[in-house]
């Protein structure tokens, strides 16, 4: 029977081998996770693993840290045989394991049901519900603040060397940061919008460097990837909105998730919305799920 094999190296040292019978693996330090690591390390839920048997995938349910899968960052991605998962300080090897009688495995719990919790349940049940599909759908955008904060600081960029050779040194190596930063923008929204203040950056110092050919490369960089992320940074935020007002929680939890990737760092009170969004979003799929 092939299920799960995780390897975890923990930042003391300590590695802990596990195995896991299951088709949903969620890693944290909630109680209820299959594999909990230590509080100060992880969120309550922060990466849910999906088995088929055949292949796994990860989904990132937290962003504080953000979890990486051979050193970027995802928030849904396909687990290949071996790789890294970091959480934090944690780095955790994934890869398929037969597992045989008498293995130490961990399953999810399935509890015998008493005819009391059957009673309960049908109270719980219509209560349940009335929770998940009642709840007025504006609620959420009730909440939603009126101010959106801008994708992108408006401060001029400067160069910290006046002109010269090092002017020009820091320039290309602002650019080859930003070039790689693109590169791994599609899979990691953060390093899209990071690469332009670098591009612009950059084009400060090979100005310095009286490199305007150059300098004019760089700041067309940086303004095609502007246009590009400030109209997609629009459209999620009205996408997010129209998932909410006809209630599809999972298209608006996709787009939460992107919108706190393309603001990672700001603190805003836009930002706590989406936070507080998240997790009611999480919480409400997870209920209707069991």
């Amino acid at each position: 029977m092939a299920g799960l094999g995780f390897s975890l190296q923990f930042p003391d040292g300590r590695v802990e081998q596990l195995l896991v019978d299951s088709e949903r693996v969620l890693i944290g330090s909630g109680a209820h996770c299959e594999i909990r690591l230590p509080a100060d390390l992880a969120q309550i839920e922060h990466v849910l693993i999906h088995w088929n048997g055949a292949v796994a995938s990860a989904e990132a349910r937290s962003f504080t840290p953000h979890p990486l899968i051979n050193g970027a960052g995802f928030t849904a991605a396909p687990l290949l045989p071996d790789s890294t998962l970091t959480i934090g300080q944690v780095q955790i090897v994934v890869r398929p394991a037969e597992i045989g009688d008498g293995a130490a495995v961990i399953r999810r719990k399935e509890e015998k049901t008493s005819p009391m919790t059957y009673v309960l349940a049908v109270v719980a049940i219509p209560l349940s519900l009335y929770i998940l599909f009642d709840d007025p759908p504006t609620d959420e955008i009730a909440e939603l603040p009126a101010e959106r904060p801008a994708l992108f600081a408006e401060a001029p960029r400067t160069c910290p060397q006046a002109g010269g050779v090092e002017a020009k040194n820091i320039a290309q190596t602002k650019r080859r940061l930003a070039e790689s930063k693109r590169e791994r923008g599609p899979f990691h929204v953060q390093d899209a919008v990071a690469s332009v203040p670098l591009f612009e950056e950059a084009a400060a110092c090979f100005r310095a460097a009286s490199d305007d050919a150059a300098a004019q490369a760089s700041l067309a960089d940086a303004a095609a990837l502007r246009e590009r992320l400030g109209e997609d940074y629009r459209a999620r935020q009205m996408r997010l909105e129209h998932a909410l007002s006809v209630r599809d929680l999972p298209t608006a939890q996709k787009e939460v998730k992107r919108l706190l990737g393309m603001l990672s760092g700001q603190q805003h009170a836009y930002v706590t919305w989406l936070s507080n969004l998240d997790r009611r979003i999480a919480l409400k799929l997870g209920k209707a799920e069991e």
